[in-house]
């Protein structure tokens, strides 16, 4: 993490928004002299653990500053409450598992009655051994602005800071949509008790006559995976999948069919 840093500090709007809350929280002179402090690789290193950040900042002093911030986590029946929320759009869905942040994310963390983004400077403690009396100091500051380039890399950094890690998030949202939460019944007598036939799945669709207006009003691009039907397989198997060998051969034929139709499309335009 050494090194002068030429570019802002995160490009996404998780990044921009977390670094922003800085320029709220402490005086202008700090926040310039924290991004200065940052952009010199002067934040050494860098630790995120639920609720907690840990950081250590080359100051003037031979002895590199400690820095540590602290943020409240939600609860079990928060984050409970704010999943249920997010499992009914799809498009939640869609980017969450595609490891994107949705832009109105916040709508289902505030509906769940708390806040993703710290607002207030009190929802943030923050402690630096530097003399300065000021709080954010400078080190303080600049570990802010290299949180930005932290969540560039990986968004559910946020997530775990508010207590709930990557996988964990991903697999209960998984459940949720896959309408198999709170059930301890082995997958086959499942699969055999509710498996549906084409007529059940035409019928659906025939009756089906409402489509979230946010997926209607998404925008599309093409890039190739790196790993192919990764999103579908982190969905888990349907039950209209007696197995997965099956599943896996129809999802398939399917992406390759779409890639190539997609390239087609592309080609003409």
């Amino acid at each position: 993490m050494t090194g002068r840093i030429r570019n802002e500090f995160g490009s996404n709007w998780w990044s921009k928004k977390w670094n922003n809350a800085i320029s709220s929280f402490t005086m202008s002179s700090r926040v310039d002299s924290g991004r200065e402090y940052a952009r010199d690789g002067n934040v050494l290193n860098i630790k995120i653990s639920k609720g907690n950040i840990e950081a250590e900042v080359q100051g003037n002093s031979e002895v590199p500053y400690k820095v540590d911030m602290q943020i409240a986590v939600f609860t079990k029946e928060q984050w409970e409450k704010i999943m249920r929320i997010m499992a009914r759009k799809a498009i939640f869905c869609a980017k969450l598992l595609n490891g994107e942040m949705p832009e109105n994310i916040e709508e289902a963390f505030k509906d769940g009655g708390v806040s993703l983004f710290p607002k207030k400077q009190i929802h943030l403690i923050t402690h630096c051994s530097c003399s300065d009396t000021a709080n954010p100091c400078k080190h303080i500051a600049a570990v802010h602005y290299m949180l930005g380039l932290e969540f560039d890399k990986d968004p559910f950094v946020i997530l775990k800071l508010r207590g709930m890690d990557k996988e964990q998030f991903l697999s209960a949202l998984r459940i949720l949509r896959s309408g198999t939460e709170g059930t301890n019944v082995k997958r086959k007598a499942k699969i055999h008790r509710s498996r549906k036939t084409i007529e059940d799945l035409r019928r659906e669709f025939e009756t089906f006559n409402r489509i979230d207006e946010d997926v209607l009003n998404m925008t599309f691009s093409y890039v190739t995976p790196e790993v192919k039907t990764g999103v579908i397989k982190a969905l888990g198997i349907p039950d209209f999948c007696s197995d997965e060998d099956e599943f896996r051969t129809k999802m398939r034929t399917a992406y390759t069919s779409t890639e190539e139709e997609t390239r087609k499309y592309i080609e003409k335009k």
